[in-house]
């Protein structure tokens, strides 16, 4: 009994953990695709003032 509940705890953090995980790297895409946007729109305003 007490394996079985061990392995079902370890097998919930581990889910848990690669859920967390997958979370942080999405927002962490999402994040550089928009710094991305920003950096282009902003190196077009320098152009534009020279």
């Amino acid at each position: 009994m007490t394996k079985t509940v061990l392995i079902v705890a370890a097998a919930a953090v581990f889910l848990v953990y690669g859920f967390v995980l997958w979370c942080c790297i999405k927002v962490g895409a999402e994040s550089e695709k928009e710094y991305m946007k920003l950096a282009e729109k902003r190196g077009k305003e320098q152009q534009c003032d020279k």
